[in-house]
């Protein structure tokens, strides 16, 4: 069924880099691999046709998302009567661009920035092993792992904002801090990032231990990563493991239709089978209000919603 978001004037755009299509399957596009659908989507492969994408569904004001690499994002609805915009393969570029600075695309997969960094001699974003994701979706979300974020790394970094404008930000030009970005107001394009000499052995030891922590995290199964932030215990003011918080609730294997608390880790909630968001945000609240209820610890999500409120979920 093709609703009113599909006569979007978005069809009459021609750009040799722009696709359109209406109706478009999200399953593949998100490692949840939930059954979700966009009324619009448009792939961009150029600054000037995102700028086109931009203009149009601002003028038309209609819902808007900046898809990634999918793999923290969570569709709250089978339908998302809306536009969803995804990177084409120019925006993967990267090179050396001086001696310790390499410039890379939003688009590039997080193991192929790592790849490329050592290919150039160069070494420091060794936690982002086992991370999956492209570049744009973890400067948003500055992404990472043991103490360390991906924000922390850039030199320069270019945006366009949703009018269209683009803008060249330096490290003082935005905020961050742990598992979130301002860079998230904007679609970013290209990053520079600050990296250090390569030790071959010290960046394959780093590796390997980021490896090791990751052992008993259900990659095998599709999901969309850690669902909660780690949380502040008010009593005692130290940060506590999340999936901690929610195994000692005994909600390990907890399931609403094909959702399921990992067995694994129970930070992570799997999809078993043709899951949508609906059945994931009603698991994910259930999850939440339990954990608080019996700790008095308030979590915050990290995953990303599309589309809906957590609040008020409906069990049908």
């Amino acid at each position: 069924m093709i609703r009113r978001t599909s006569k979007s004037s978005l069809f009459d755009l021609h750009d040799p880099a722009l696709k359109i299509s209406s109706n478009h399957d999200l399953s593949n596009k998100t490692s949840m691999k939930m059954s979700a659908v966009a009324a619009i989507h448009a792939e961009v492969d150029s600054p000037f046709a995102l700028k086109k994408v931009l203009r149009a569904v601002k003028q038309e004001e209609v819902p808007t998302f900046i898809l990634g690499g999918g793999k923290n994002t969570l569709f709250a609805t089978s339908y998302f009567d809306g536009v969803v915009i995804t990177m084409g393969r120019n925006f993967a570029a990267r090179e050396l661009h001086s001696e310790n600075t390499i410039r890379v695309g939003a688009a590039l997969q997080l193991p192929t920035l790592i790849k490329f960094a050592h290919e150039c001699g160069l070494m420091g974003l060794e936690f982002l092993t086992m991370v999956p994701g492209t570049v744009g979706g973890a400067l948003a979300c500055n992404a990472g792992a043991g103490g360390e974020g991906l924000c922390d790394f850039v030199e320069r970094v270019w945006v366009m904002a949703r009018d269209g404008m683009i803008y060249s930000c330096g490290k003082d030009d935005f905020t961050y801090e742990y598992r979130h970005s301002s860079l998230r107001d904007f679609v970013i394009m290209e990053v520079e990032l600050k990296l250090r000499p390569l030790n071959v052995q010290e960046a394959e030891r780093k590796a390997d231990e980021f490896r090791a922590k990751k052992t008993n995290q259900p990659y095998h199964i599709p999901s969309s990563g850690c669902i909660f932030k780690n949380p502040t215990d008010p009593k005692t003011g130290l940060s506590v493991s999340a999936g901690k918080l929610i195994d000692d609730c005994d909600l390990k294997n907890y399931s609403i239709r094909s959702a399921q608390v990992s067995q694994g880790h129970a930070n992570f909630i799997v999809n078993n089978g043709n899951s949508s968001g609906e059945d994931f945000l009603a698991l994910i609240s259930l999850v939440r209000d339990i954990v608080q209820h019996r700790t008095g610890i308030e979590m915050e999500l990290e995953v990303q919603i599309v589309g809906g409120p957590l609040n008020g979920v409906v069990l049908a």
